[in-house]
């Protein structure tokens, strides 16, 4: 392992001069790499190659203690210095409206970059391995992810190299093993309890079983050969986007309306780059919405409300904008006041959020389970009905969650039934035609979880283990959804 790493890999991952940071959990894969980098150093100084090595302590676990105090001898014991952090990680989670994994994770990164900058690093070196990559393609298949997503984790991107990500964990384990490396485990991996720790525990060991014993290097492969075609994509899209772009008021972004000529694959990833730079979402434009945008040929008066954003199309060009509205934040949250009437139009429903719908008695919240506990009496009335979601599909979908109204193309997944299109979910529930338009509901493209106090889909259920977000809405006052809107 460490022949191949210091012939093939390393060179072309860390030139000479290169200062490393290393992100050490204390777990084998990341106290393998700390090793394997600082024995790369210390093998030829004319490299001029040196380290630094941090370590986060989320404040969770009550191993997390002697982790820190692995890492730490470690890093004494190699004379390589180590800088420690510690933080709350739920507290953190919990005022961003987050999952766990998501905040701790965003938390890690902001950390690990003060660390490069205030180190003078060069590089961050994270140990990924060939099962994580699996992990995350596979992942990002089941959520109907395309190809940038599935090209999976990158070797080598902006600044973070990866050199363990053609390795397997089996490598690994024997490489600590025969340097006689100390290492901790976390429990908590071990426990089938979020998505991907069932994809990893469950789901690729028996794709292994049963289809393929080199499950994991097949998916790590495709990865590679989708990296080479996404990264040509990329260089298309930037050609076109310094063609294309136009610098609109209020910063507002827009493409030239002959971006619509452009092949598709293009399209849709400077639609979805001019959507991003306009909200700030940084798992961009769904594909629903994506192709919403692109069935309109770029005809000029065209219109639509999106989550986060406003799309037009002038006789100029297409633009991108914030929506108008009174969005503030609040403690990092989002809260909207004076949300116009939906009518068809949705209104995202960040984690987190308060919304009163104008004109209208009705309000639509979406809390952590925690807040949810602690603010249920301040929502202003007892009338209020609920739906439990699972707060990892939230956080992990690539459209948001919004209220709306009906529109054509909705649908409801039923456990044992399938899909149900939403006229026959009305024609069941006996509701008249004249009065289903009337009727809020809340969605994720055009798969429709909830319409309160009718009925509930059986996706994004949350399981007993899972954290949960809970959904309130707080109808009109005397109807039992908006039937008099």
């Amino acid at each position: 392992m460490f022949e191949k790493l210091r012939t093939d890999i390393l060179p072309n991952l860390i030139p000479n001069n290169s200062k490393i940071m290393v992100a050490v959990s204390g777990g084998p894969d990341s106290m393998a790499l700390a090793h394997i980098l600082w024995r790369y150093m210390r093998e030829d100084l004319s490299r001029g190659i040196s380290l630094v090595i941090t370590h986060v302590h989320h404040g969770v676990r009550k191993e997390s203690d002697q982790e820190l105090k692995l890492v730490q001898e470690m890093a004494d014991l190699w004379e390589v210095p180590c800088r420690i952090h510690r933080f709350d990680a739920k507290g953190y989670a919990e005022a961003l409206g987050k999952s766990f994994q998501e905040a701790a994770r965003e938390w890690r990164y902001a950390r690990w970059q003060e660390d490069i900058q205030e180190e003078g690093c060069t590089h961050l070196a994270t140990a990924h391995h060939l099962g994580d990559q699996a992990e995350t393609i596979l992942y990002r298949l089941l959520r109907g992810s395309g190809t940038a997503g599935l090209a999976g984790i990158f070797p080598s991107k902006d600044s973070i190299i990866r050199p363990l990500l053609t390795f397997t964990k089996a490598d690994i384990f024997h490489y600590c093993e025969q340097e006689e490396l100390p290492y901790a485990i976390d429990a908590s991996n071990e426990q089938p309890v979020y998505a991907r720790n069932r994809i990893r525990l469950q789901l690729i060991p028996a794709l292994e079983r049963d289809y393929n014993p080199r499950f994991q290097e097949a998916l790590g492969r495709m990865g590679e050969l989708l990296r080479w075609d996404e990264e040509y994509f990329a260089q298309q899209t930037k050609k076109a986007w310094n063609l294309f772009s136009l610098e609109g008021q209020d910063h507002s972004v827009g493409l030239k309306r002959e971006v619509f000529k452009e092949p598709t694959a293009i399209l849709s990833r400077l639609l979805r780059r001019a959507a991003m730079i306009v909200s700030q979402e940084r798992r961009g434009l769904g594909y629903t919405y994506v192709t919403k945008i692109m069935a309109s040929q770029g005809k000029p008066e065209w219109r639509q409300d999106l989550p986060g954003l406003t799309v037009r199309i002038t006789n100029e060009g297409i633009w991108f904008s914030k929506p108008q509205g009174s969005e503030v934040r609040d403690g990092g949250r989002s809260v909207v006041i004076g949300v116009p009437k939906p009518s068809c139009r949705d209104i995202p429903i960040a984690l987190g959020s308060r919304l009163k719908i104008s004109g209208l008695e009705a309000e639509v919240a979406l809390l952590t389970e925690e807040d949810f506990m602690s603010s249920t009496v301040s929502l202003d009335s007892t009338e209020y009905e609920v739906a439990i979601f699972n707060e990892e599909f939230l956080a992990e979908s690539q459209d948001q969650l919004v209220c709306r109204t009906r529109r054509e193309g909705d649908r409801m997944w039923f456990q044992g039934v399938g899909h149900k299109s939403l006229k026959k979910v009305f024609q069941e529930a006996k509701i008249p035609a004249s009065k289903r338009n009337q009727y809020l509901l809340i969605a994720c493209g055009d798969e429709v979880l909830w319409i309160p106090s009718l009925r509930r889909s059986g996706l994004w259920l949350a399981e007993e283990n899972s954290p949960k977000a809970y959904c309130v809405f707080k109808p009109q006052t005397g109807n039992s959804n908006l039937n008099s809107l």
